[in-house]
């Protein structure tokens, strides 16, 4: 154990498929943990969301990396006595099918835990594991119209919106993480391990909590906004996000849009003021800051120290000085995809030290490996193959 690899000797195995399990899974390997995905012999269903790159799509190649791959079908004796041999000695255990399905395929947790006493066994699912929509199918779009965030996330129009990133799935990975590293950690003092249930509804919770509080704080009477202006407002070449989000800054900032009848209204002393007239100021506002380009406008808010920035799009953001400076990617030749940005995640060994954590594998790439480290001989592999337990196309390969 290192601080380079802290998770070596920890062995995780992967039924989970898409993003919430897999990525959170992925992490886990970048800490250095032996991470064995476990796919039906099609592949994670992952694998054929969007445009195809040789067996991976950006999802399956972003969340995977540094794992290892074995193609097992459940539905066969062969197969789930391949997953029973994989963790007996496992000490994660992820899936993400629908409430029932591993304990009719004889995984569920009262099974694993008869093999493996000290397993942790993580069940990530959308509705979580009981109620109306427990059986219900959840991804990332589901939730953010379930819980409100689409309908909270409203354009100039008041067009409700989804957001392209991938909120749910991805935050739901970085909760799975620190369930489970919190699990690993005080199991040091138990003599088993434990069965966690986290959900896309409970991360949607979680994430929107001050969002939701607010809401059921609301009486119905005027808004309380954190700061107002608060927006992005376009400029002669562009737009900028700000706000004023200290009193101070109001006046000076008045005085830079040069808008003085502005700054000494008595009606537009306060942020609730402000939003109570919001009529008075938005246009004036607008039309001030039209007449400015981006980089005038962000030079006068720099000076005034008001919390500010251009918007950028990922191209501004990817080749930033401040961006390569913090080394938040690494740029990879990534085989059949090309030169993609992979991120450093946060508190993780950077990616340019591991090789191996630089490529995800292809669906049974490791199969015959992996079966031979648990046991299997070449002859017993070759039948599993003929009994079509496993993926025969790539565990010869």
């Amino acid at each position: 154990m290192s601080y380079d690899a802290p998770y070596k000797g920890i062995k995780v195995v992967d039924l989970s498929q898409a993003i919430a399990g897999p990525y959170a899974a992925g992490i886990l390997a970048r800490h250095g943990a032996d991470v064995i995905k476990v796919e039906p012999g099609r592949g994670d269903w992952a694998r054929g969301i969007g445009k195809s790159y040789g067996g991976h799509t950006l999802i399956s190649a972003l969340v995977n990396l540094g794992k290892r791959s074995i193609c097992v079908e459940l539905k066969t004796d062969g197969g789930r006595e391949v997953l029973r041999r994989l963790l007996s000695d496992a000490d994660i255990f992820i899936e993400s099918f629908r409430p029932g399905v591993t304990k009719r395929l004889g995984f569920g947790y009262e099974d694993v835990r008869a093999i493996n006493p000290r397993i942790i066994y993580l069940s990530v699912s959308g509705f979580g594991q009981s109620g109306p929509f427990s059986e219900r199918p959840g991804t990332d779009g589901v939730l953010q119209a379930f819980s409100g965030f689409v309908a909270d996330n409203k354009g100039p129009d008041g067009t409700p919106h989804r957001s392209n990133v991938l909120l749910m799935d991805m935050s739901a990975a970085l909760y799975n993480v620190q369930a489970l590293q919190a699990a690993l950690w005080a199991r040091q003092g138990e003599k088993e391990g434990r069965y966690l249930d986290n959900s896309l509804l409970e991360t949607a919770a979680a994430l929107q909590n001050l969002n939701i509080a607010a809401k059921a704080l609301d009486t119905g009477g005027p808004a309380q906004p954190l700061a107002y202006p608060y927006a992005i407002f376009p400029t002669k070449d562009g737009n900028v996000s700000f706000g004023v989000v200290f009193e101070r800054e109001y006046r000076p900032l008045m005085e830079i849009l040069k808008l003085p009848e502005l700054a000494n209204d008595a009606r537009l002393q306060s942020t609730q003021d402000r939003f109570d007239n919001r009529k008075l100021i938005d246009a004036p506002i607008r039309a001030a800051i039209a007449k400015l380009t981006t980089d005038e406008l962000c030079n006068e808010l720099t000076k005034l120290r008001m919390l500010h920035e251009r918007i950028n799009n990922y191209g501004d953001f990817m080749h930033h000085e401040q961006t390569k400076q913090m080394n938040a990617f690494l740029w990879h030749d990534y085989p059949d995809i090309g030169r993609i940005p992979l991120a450093n995640i946060p508190g993780t060994p950077r990616l340019g030290n591991h090789a191996a954590m630089l490529n995800s594998p292809l669906p049974g790439e490791h199969t015959a490996e992996i079966l031979a480290q648990h046991g299997y001989s070449r002859h017993e592999i070759s039948a599993l193959e003929t009994a079509g337990a496993i993926n025969a196309k790539l565990a010869a390969a």
